[in-house]
């Protein structure tokens, strides 16, 4: 329930009374309410901006009657279909809202979004669900199209995969990212960085894909994958001696190059991140995925691929796939990002029954 408070005196901001069940009362001035509604209609449709964003939540250690005056700069809500969130408000008086980091298995409908025709021997993703509320006016202008390309072999991604190879003795670096194999437009760009074997076929790429809403789908995608297309090309490449298992220090190391790319790099093509709103929580989802099939039709086991053993044993079989949802802010330091993707890969372990996973081993 919700009670307008009305006061005497002239310049005074007024008062909206909260009371939701289970909840101690709040007294939100009037300032700070017009800020949680106006963040909650960017939701779609708008019409009720408190089902979005929720209610405002007291500290922890509070179970009387509490208030949120006028100057108050944070404000924790929850009770929504955001899910739990922070609206904060920055030094200039403008109010951003943000998701509290939690973990889920869900995927999205972009989840597969630049994979058909695609059966690579192991595949690493990261992709960054932004639904950001002002679309309508975005598009990948020349000039930060360039940028973009400029920026592409001195990235995050570039950098983890040139590490792949170097950490087996040999000096190949994800320096050449040219257009495709997806659609370059006002709306859209994709890139590739392809690392060949000797006889000039793809050993491992690398991939980044942005995408504007279509009518078909309302939020921006950002992806990023890298790509062992064949381990037996890649490890003619290398030079003898060599084992192309992907430790899992080095997947984690791939996956958060992935992530900093997806969530911070190539949103920059569309313009400054930080100036657009939500229309509701931005998601990443990690996958680790074995997609080429064996002669059988069954794909191989991670495990052939990719050492898991700082996972424990796994009491639910083998698997081809992993994959968690992290609901973040996509911007972030990178030990914050370090700390949440362990976090998440600790989750995702245990839902896919490696029960034993502990963040300090990882």
């Amino acid at each position: 329930m919700l009670q307008d408070l009305r006061h005497e005196v002239d310049g005074e901001p007024g008062w909206v009374l909260c009371l939701v069940p289970g909840r101690p009362p709040v007294a939100v001035a009037e300032p700070v309410w017009q800020a949680i509604v106006e963040t909650g209609w960017r939701a779609p449709g708008g019409r009720d901006p408190l089902a979005a964003v929720g209610f405002p939540r007291a500290p922890a250690s509070t179970n009387t009657p509490w208030v949120l005056p006028a100057d108050t700069r944070r404000v924790d809500l929850d009770g929504g279909a955001w899910g739990p969130g922070l609206l904060a408000c920055s030094g200039r008086g403008k109010w951003r809202w943000q998701p509290l980091p939690r973990f889920s298995l869900n995927q999205g409908r972009s989840a597969d979004i630049g994979t058909a025709g695609q059966t690579p021997t192991l595949r690493l993703r990261a992709l960054v669900n932004l639904p950001w509320a002002e679309v309508s006016t975005l598009e990948i202008s020349k000039s930060r199209r360039t940028q973009l390309e400029q920026m592409l072999p001195h990235s995050a991604l570039a950098g983890a995969v040139t590490l792949l190879s170097r950490r087996r003795g040999a000096e190949l670096p994800a320096a050449v990212w040219e257009r495709g194999p997806f659609g370059n437009s006002g709306r859209s760009a994709g890139y590739t960085c392809s690392i060949a074997g000797p006889d000039g076929g793809a050993a491992v790429k690398a991939s980044v894909m942005l995408a504007l809403p279509t009518t078909m789908e309302s939020t921006v995608v950002a992806c990023a994958d890298v790509l062992i297309e064949s381990a037996e090309a890649w490890s003619a490449a290398l030079g003898p001696g060599w084992d192309t298992q992907l430790g899992l220090d080095e997947v984690q190391a791939v996956l958060l190059a992935a992530w900093e790319t997806a969530a911070e790099l190539l949103p920059e093509a569309v313009g400054d991140p930080a100036a657009l709103s939500w229309a509701a929580s931005p998601t990443t989802e990690l996958r680790i995925t074995c997609e080429e099939p064996a002669d059988n039709g069954v794909r191989p086991a991670l495990d052939t691929l990719v050492d898991l053993t700082p996972l424990g044993p796994n009491d639910g079989g083998s698997r081809s796939q992993l994959a968690v949802a992290i609901t973040a802010a996509p911007a972030m330091d990178r030990a914050e990002r370090q700390r949440l993707l362990r976090e998440a890969l600790v989750h995702m372990a245990h839902a896919f029954g490696y029960v034993d996973a502990e963040v300090d081993l990882l």
